[in-house]
């Protein structure tokens, strides 16, 4: 739920090769569910395929190891 800007400067921090969304006033987090009571969305991981249908989901993600689980998940697609 990040402005696109620290979105941008999270994706290069961290070495990502793909874009990072942002939800900026996260109506689409309410809209998931992923909303938390604090008012910050969940940290939540689709796997969503080439025709847009989500195949996986990742709830209450912790980072240690969740690359390798989402990359499993990928490659499951092919």
């Amino acid at each position: 739920m990040d402005d696109p800007a620290e979105q941008q400067k999270h994706a290069v921090a961290c070495g990502a090769n793909f874009p990072l969304l942002s939800d900026q006033g996260g109506k689409l987090a309410q809209q998931l569910g992923i909303l938390s009571d604090r008012g910050v969305a969940k940290r939540t991981t689709y796997v969503v395929d080439k025709n847009g249908i989500v195949r996986k989901v990742f709830h209450d993600v912790k980072v240690d190891g969740h690359t390798g689980e989402v990359l499993a998940a990928v490659r499951e697609l092919s």
